[in-house]
């Protein structure tokens, strides 16, 4: 009887290990499935931040391409503007260049008129040549307002090629070589646009 019960204990004991060991395996295999899972999540969620940096890392860069873009952009834009109301600016100032060439003429006649006035006039030629002088004189001072200046140079004073046009040479000691003998023509330029050069004589030794 002794000997069944020992079998017996012997056989619940056997049970018990054997239940014990399958529920010990089978946390065994939860805690593995639960770390493969972790692992598993982990290595996504590195998967997934990856490609959002990879993204934003995109994304910026298309920000900075578009922002370089748009600011070349703006400065062309204002680039053209600036370019555009210079233009403009030019054409206001030198719109009356061509009218302007046209009155220096006339500007010219009244003055080599008034160069050749005999002395004696009678009182009614006078008067004329006094009109005259003031039609002339009004014509300059309309230049002057509208930015026309004369070029007129002085004896001694140095060419320039850019207002002069030397139109004769004259051999002389009193003079030195390369500068102005005589103005045989005053010259107009409208600010920094020359209209006529002034006709010069110059010194030549």
């Amino acid at each position: 009887m002794e000997k069944y019960k020992n079998e017996e204990n012997n056989q619940n004991n056997s049970k018990n290990d054997h239940i014990k060991n399958e529920y010990e395996n089978h946390d065994s295999n939860l805690a593995t499935e639960h770390k493969l899972l972790d692992d598993e999540h982990e290595g996504q969620k590195l998967i997934t931040e990856e490609k959002d940096s990879e993204l934003i890392s995109s994304l910026t860069e298309q920000i900075e391409i578009m922002q370089d873009k748009l600011l070349r952009a703006i400065a062309e834009s204002e680039n053209t503007r600036h370019r555009m109301n210079k233009k403009i600016e030019e054409a206001k100032d030198y719109a009356i260049v061509n009218f302007a060439r046209d009155l220096v003429a006339v500007v010219d006649n009244f003055s080599r008129a008034l160069s050749h006035v005999p002395e004696n006039l009678d009182d009614d030629a006078n008067i004329m040549i006094e009109g005259v002088t003031m039609t002339r004189d009004a014509l300059v001072d309309v230049f002057k307002k509208h930015g026309i200046e004369s070029i007129e140079p002085h004896e001694g004073e140095n060419f320039d090629y850019n207002n002069h046009h030397a139109i004769s040479q004259v051999v002389t000691d009193q003079h030195k070589e390369g500068t102005i003998v005589n103005t045989m023509q005053v010259g107009y330029k409208i600010r920094d646009r020359l209209i006529r050069p002034a006709s010069v004589a110059v010194a030549k030794k």
